[in-house]
């Protein structure tokens, strides 16, 4: 009957009671069996190790294991508790891969990796029987700084000057610290195949420092042993750095290695780690110098009337300086003191920098450098070991210049008004400072090459030039003059150098008549103190009422101060990531749209070159590419446009530069504001009415070389960053060759992953650490432009 659909009779329910079913006696039995052996096993192999895991833990992973099943449950199992996979298995020296694999990824290659380990153990591979330690020492640190060889990401090595050297720069960032502040920092792993209880924990462990001597392959000599430390003998066991415990001296490059005993009293050793020792604050010779022209510009006196226009005064300080000097291989010879240990170079330039060394760049770091802090409190230098260029078969060469290219970075940025508030950060024309500390095998040290004057009253060797970057900006883009660019080349090297290119300043309205023009570089001037300009933003944030601030005098020179010097305290900003394009499309006319499959923080790096130009059917460029002073002029020039996504309603790329900024008029086309441009102080030319991201390239039609050439030694821009995932490049015939993008951010290693059974998870998981990688600029932002 319907009404007994589903419900059962007292008669069935007495029916099914009285008479179970074989089968389901038979699971539940199955079950209870499988179960208790299964817990039995867990129980068991517990007892078996030392110091184990949690075992509620081990039961709920062991379950998950047999659900999952498959090679990557016994890895995760084996990574998350610590227990080898020949132990859950009840195999003996199994090696796991994905372990292996994961460990060597994580470890620096300076740093003793898997590999370096039992090279250095001797070449049995016996597991526990032979005598190598089961503890493997990695991820060596200098208050906190790793040694990086080269960037992840690093792009391919740019086209030279035939009059380079052959010489190259070691590593991508050398570790500077201070001498009264030195302090080592380690990780370290288990070794494959080794047992629990002997790698649970370090029993000893010993440092040892030594000079760095290219010309010498057995290493220098040790400047510190802290001999073996038994671990037992401390009172809160291994420790979480160790301190130095020796003498150096400033300028000094030093390795150093790291030896670890197990519990069985068996050691293993890291590779040489390197790291340099700089300068205190107030122990630099050097003096920050500038183009003189460029320090007009923050003097009101020079200045005239138009000190009150700091667009106008911005525009001036462009195109961007060159600085350079050249060092005789005799005054870094000494016959007192002896044959040269190493060679250092430390510098720093704000707004950004990018040093070079007889025509050979010294790192591939990126846009930001220094990194950013508030400049008028605390700056940032760097340390490069430039000794193969001086020594070895190097020794002979009659003299090195050194070359620095300038970008203008957070200190001289286009002062684009609007939500942001530029004038809040310290502001002052492109400068820079630097000096070249030799140390002999002796242990003396000469300090030569400095910026400002010698140390003896007389004008030390330095010169400053306009160069090829017509305007950088980090938010803005950057425009590069490559006919400049060929026309100076080997400007860095001692074949480009002459004493009699050194002119007297040209001055003028016009800076581009100061284009590889030579001329005596200034000392850095201001009259701004650091409690002016303290009290000044605090004014200004509405942090203090005036009246209860210092009357301060009338400044002739206003640039802001500069802070103390300090070396790196975090790796610079580098490229991360090289990403080849997912897709490019031809939106024709001469348009190339490329689609890099996420968005980031970053810019294009032609491989092959920047694509010959041609011009647009009636000279109509497409939207966004135009550039009106050059077609008026009949120059050449190819446009790279940057954006995180296309439009809705045309496919176009959506180019708004938000970052901010307070121009975007929120709506769904993504445009600025009505009427921006004129009310948008110092708005940039050829934007169309919407502030965007946009790097040109550029040879003037009076260049005497040819175009096709000029173009392909072009490789990228580099003192500005986009974020984007798409990227418009116009106008050429043929798209872009080998265009990948490169994703740069702090370089910080990364210690931790994460994976899952659920796609979605994993999704927002890298949804998220994408978005932290790209707005890690030095500092974490709100945005990764």
């Amino acid at each position: 009957m319907p009404r007994n659909i589903g419900r059962s009779t007292p008669s069935t329910s007495r029916r099914r009671q009285t008479s179970p079913s074989p089968y389901n006696s038979f699971m539940k039995w199955s079950v209870l069996i499988l179960t208790t052996y299964a817990l039995v096993i867990v129980l068991w192999q517990h007892s078996q190790i030392t110091d184990a895991p949690d075992l509620a833990w081990i039961i709920s992973s062991t379950k998950d294991a047999f659900i999952r099943g498959g090679e990557s449950s016994y890895s995760s199992l084996s990574k998350k508790s610590g227990l080898s996979r020949s132990w859950l298995l009840g195999e003996e020296n199994v090696l796991e891969d994905d372990d292996e694999d994961d460990a060597l990824e994580q470890s620096d290659p300076n740093d003793g990796g898997e590999e370096d380990a039992l090279e250095q153990s001797g070449p049995n591979d016996g597991g526990e029987e032979d005598e190598e330690g089961a503890i493997i020492p990695i991820d060596l640190s200098v208050n906190f700084l790793k040694l990086i060889t080269k960037a992840p990401g690093a792009p391919p090595e740019p086209i030279m000057a035939p009059s380079a050297s052959k010489a190259r720069s070691p590593e991508d960032f050398l570790p500077v610290v201070v001498p009264s502040e030195i302090n080592f920092r380690w990780a370290h792993r288990a070794r494959e195949g080794s047992r629990q209880e002997n790698s649970s924990k370090i029993k000893a462990y010993r440092i040892i420092v030594r000079k760095s001597e290219i010309m010498n392959e057995q290493g220098g000599s040790v400047v510190w042993d802290s001999k073996k430390i038994n671990v037992e003998d401390e009172t809160d066991g291994a420790p979480d750095s160790v301190d130095w415990g020796g003498s150096t001296k400033v300028g000094q490059i030093l390795e150093w290695q790291l030896q670890v005993w197990d519990a069985k009293d068996r050691s293993n050793s890291s590779n040489w780690s390197k790291f340099a020792v700089g300068p205190e604050s107030d122990g630099w010779k050097g003096k920050w110098i500038t183009h003189p022209s460029d320090m007009d510009t923050f003097d009101k006196k020079k200045s005239g009337d138009s000190s009150w226009d700091e667009c106008g005064l911005w525009k001036l300080r462009r195109p961007l300086p060159l600085f350079r000097t050249k060092i005789k291989s005799s005054d870094l010879m000494s016959l007192k003191t002896g044959e040269i240990s190493s060679v250092l170079l430390v510098i720093s330039g704000l707004g950004s920098f990018r040093a070079s060394f007889d025509g050979v760049p010294l790192s591939t770091s990126g846009p930001i450098d220094p990194p950013f802090t508030d400049y008028s409190k605390r700056v940032m230098y760097r340390g490069f070991d430039v000794s193969s260029f001086v020594l070895g078969e190097n020794e002979h060469v009659e003299s090195h210049v050194i070359g620095v290219t300038m970008g203008s970075g957070w200190w001289d940025h286009r002062p684009v008004s609007g939500m942001a508030k530029p004038k809040l950060l310290p502001r002052g024309p492109a400068t820079v400072i630097a000096q070249v500390i030799v140390t002999y095998v002796s242990g003396e040290t000469r300090v030569v090459g400095q910026t400002g004057e010698d140390g003896m009253g007389r004008e030390s060797n330095w010169q400053v030039s306009r160069g090829h970057i017509r305007e950088s900006d980090l938010f803005t883009g950057e425009m590069v003059d490559l006919s400049v660019l060929g026309d100076m080349e080997g400007w860095d090297t001692s074949k480009g150098w002459s004493d009699n290119s050194k002119v007297t300043a040209v001055g003028g309205p016009d800076p581009y008549q100061e284009i590889n023009k030579w001329i005596q570089p200034v000392a850095y001037k201001t009259e701004v103190t650091g409690e002016e300009r303290k009290q000044t933003m605090a004014m200004q944030a509405k942090a203090m009422d005036r009246k209860d601030g210092t009357v301060f005098p009338k400044r002739q020179h206003f640039a802001a101060p500069i802070g103390k010097l300090v070396p790196s305290e975090i790796p610079p900003v580098m490229a991360m990531e090289r990403i080849a394009p997912d897709e490019i499309h031809d939106l024709g006319g001469g348009r190339w749209l490329l689609d890099y499959g996420k968005a980031f923080s970053g810019m294009l790096h032609f491989d092959e070159g920047v694509p010959t130009p041609v011009i647009p059917d009636e000279k109509k460029y497409p939207r966004a590419h135009g550039f009106k002073a050059a077609s008026e002029q009949g120059d050449s020039f190819i446009t790279v446009i940057y954006g995180e996504s296309l439009e809705m309603t045309t496919g176009d790329i959506n180019r708004v530069l938000v970052a901010g900024l307070g121009l975007h008029d929120g709506g769904p086309r993504h445009v600025s504001k009505k009427g921006t441009p004129n009310n948008s102080y110092c708005f940039p030319d050829d934007h169309e009415n919407v502030l965007s991201q946009k790097d040109i390239y550029v040879v003037p039609k009076a260049s005497r070389a040819d175009n096709s050439a000029l173009f392909s030694q072009a490789r990228q821009s580099h003192f500005t960053t986009h974020s984007f995932r798409f990227a418009e490049v116009c106008c050429s015939a043929e798209p872009p060759a080998n265009a990948h993008a490169l994703l740069y951010r702090t370089a910080v290693p990364e210690w931790g992953r994460f994976d899952s059974s659920n796609v979605l998870i994993n999704g927002g998981y890298e949804l998220v650490k994408n978005a932290m990688n790209s707005n890690m600029l030095s500092v974490q932002s709100d945005c990764p432009h």
